[in-house]
């Protein structure tokens, strides 16, 4: 009786396996489904025409492109690909990995249809995302250094990849509307994460599509493992497991023969691109904050609909913009940047920056609080032209002074 018992145990397990791995390469079929739906559009036609283009010096874009206070969306989406193949070209990238430009067009094409249009998550962002890793490869000399020629191929390519199809909804989301992709990964954590980076293996897999095919067996697989743990270091959650160390490693001082010090130093690099927005001028980061609550106050109306309670972050009738602003920059932004520039000092800019914009954030909220205003039901904060006249004119006073005032909250997670 024992025997037949366990025998029935292990057929019902084998069977619960069996049925667990079909459901989930059902999964995976509709997701290689959408993802083919939207590279239908990319014809060796667009190749050709991109291949036959000459790849310009990047000062010919701008000739502050490569400046940490360049602002990269003001490039016209249309010529961000022949941009990418540009920054790919100065990096040394195509001629030291032997990347065919064919390959490398199609690539590009690829990852750009890869990515959907919500507000924020989109190709503009990837775009300015990988902008600015030339910009910390380029001006903090990294590569042998600290870093491996090879390391540096694997971030940028992951900062071009890591956000690619993404819907414009957290993680969180994923868990609690019961998606496909957390079937799929949740039992993984980071489940975008982990589904970005599928996409870009989908991609990578595809013909004609393999920037990496004239490495070697070795440089492959460890190109390919640097590229999935740069995505998966992207989930914020991950960023707080490590911020500790990360603070550790800049006290001490980097150790290029230190393995660990490696894996941090990409973890932190991509956090910083991943919230290089936050670096640029006022009026352009404002922007950013803009599209930003836009995606979120859409997810939160989905989850209102779910009969779910969104968090106050993307509750477009409880979010206190400028509060939260305030506190992303304090508690998220301002660290990784200060270390950056303690690391790196040619980046200071970089953290200086970030200071500011938070000082200017930081005057909104006065003056909505010497209104009465009630800032928290709606984006029009970002269209009130006399709240700006009001902002640049009272911190025009206070610069003149050589007086910034900051404050301390408390941490308020918003992704």
């Amino acid at each position: 009786m024992a025997k037949a018992f366990s025998i029935y145990c292990g057929i019902s397990i084998m069977h619960s396996l069996m049925w667990k791995k079909v459901r989930d390469a059902q999964h995976r079929s509709k997701l290689s489904n959408e993802l083919m739906m939207y590279h239908m559009l990319v014809s060796q036609e667009d190749v050709k025409q991109l291949v036959s283009k000459p790849v310009p010096p990047s000062s010919s874009y701008d000739p502050d492109f490569e400046k940490f206070s360049f602002t990269p969306r003001i490039i016209p989406e249309k010529t961000t690909t022949l941009v990418v193949i540009t920054m790919f070209d100065e990096l040394g990238f195509t001629t030291r990995w032997k990347i065919p430009r064919e390959s490398l067009a199609k690539f590009v094409l690829m990852v750009k249809k890869g990515y959907r249009d919500p507000p924020y998550h989109n190709w503009m962002h990837a775009f300015a995302v990988a902008h600015f890793c030339y910009l910390v490869l380029k001006n903090l000399s990294l590569m042998g250094t600290y870093l491996t020629e090879l390391e540096a191929f694997a971030l940028f390519v992951a900062c071009l990849c890591h956000d690619l199809d993404h819907r414009g909804t957290n993680n969180s989301f994923q868990l609690t509307s019961k998606s496909i992709l957390a079937s799929l990964y949740s039992s993984e954590g980071s489940v975008m994460e982990r589904h970005h980076f599928a996409q870009a293996m989908a991609i990578l897999n595809t013909e004609g599509c393999n920037i990496f095919e004239n490495l070697s067996r070795k440089d492959y697989t460890e190109c390919l493992d640097q590229v999935r743990e740069v995505i998966l270091a992207t989930d914020l959650a991950h960023h707080f497991r490590i911020i500790d160390q990360l603070k550790e490693m800049a006290a001490e001082g980097y150790k290029f023969d230190n393995q660990k010090h490696h894996n941090l130093l990409r973890s932190m690099l991509v956090t910083c691109c991943d919230l290089s927005d936050q670096t640029k001028d006022w009026r352009s980061s404002k922007k950013i904050a803009e599209l930003i609550y836009s995606e979120f106050f859409s997810q939160g109306d989905l989850e209102k609909a779910m009969g779910v309670k969104p968090s106050e972050m993307m509750d477009r009738e409880k979010a206190c913009i400028p509060e939260l602003q305030i506190n992303f920059i304090q508690t998220i932004v301002k660290p990784v940047f200060d270390l950056l520039a303690e690391m790196f000092p040619e980046a200071k800019e970089t953290a200086e920056a970030v200071d500011h914009n938070k000082v200017y954030w930081e005057r909104v909220s006065d003056i909505c609080r010497r209104r009465n205003a009630n800032c928290t039901s709606s984006l029009d904060i970002f269209e009130d032209e006399k709240l700006e006249k009001e902002v640049m004119l009272c911190l025009g006073k206070i610069e003149g002074t050589g007086r910034t005032r900051s404050r301390q909250y408390s941490v308020d997670l918003w992704c």
